[in-house]
Order: structure tokens, then C-alpha cells, then sequence
């Protein structure tokens, strides 16, 4: 379809914030939220994003597609039972 991956990625995280938020609200009323476990995974998460951000603006869309290519590759591999 000739999409930037990357813009494809700002609606997928934002798509992903709009069914996360609500979830996240029904865990705290219900009490059922591990704070320190969310708050390690959450700095975790931010910081991986953040590296992600600028591996790939530093590397470029094509080399993104090469890696998430051979991400998928493996994947299907693993389900496979090939290996």
C-alpha cells in the first residue's frame, strides 16, 4: 500500500490508548492492579519506546521492515514447529 510505517505506528498507539484507558480505569476501581509490578513494566515500556523511537528514525524505514520481516519470519517458524 506504500504506508509510512511510521505513521502507521501513530495510529496503531493511539488505537491502542483508546481501548487501554478505559481497561486500565475498570482494573483500578476493581482493585485488581499490581502497582509495583505496573509501574516497573511502564518505565520498562517507556523506555523501549523511546529507544525504539530513535533506532528508527536513525536507521530509516527499510531497515524497520527487514527487522519486522525477520521478526515475523522467525515467529512463524516457532509455530510451525520447524525447529
Amino acid at each position: 500500500m506504500k504506508a509510512n510505517l511510521i505513521i502507521i505506528n501513530m495510529h496503531k498507539v493511539f488505537i491502542v490508548l483508546v481501548y487501554t484507558l478505559p481497561a486500565f480505569f475498570i482494573f483500578i476501581i476493581t482493585d485488581n492492579v499490581n502497582w509495583l509490578m505496573g509501574i516497573i513494566l511502564a518505565i520498562g515500556n517507556s523506555l523501549g519506546g523511546w529507544w525504539a523511537v530513535k533506532f528508527s528514525v536513525k536507521k530509516g524505514e527499510n531497515f524497520i521492515k527487514l527487522l519486522l520481516i525477520t521478526a515475523v519470519l522467525i515467529m512463524a517458524v516457532k509455530l510451525l514447529n520447524i525447529f
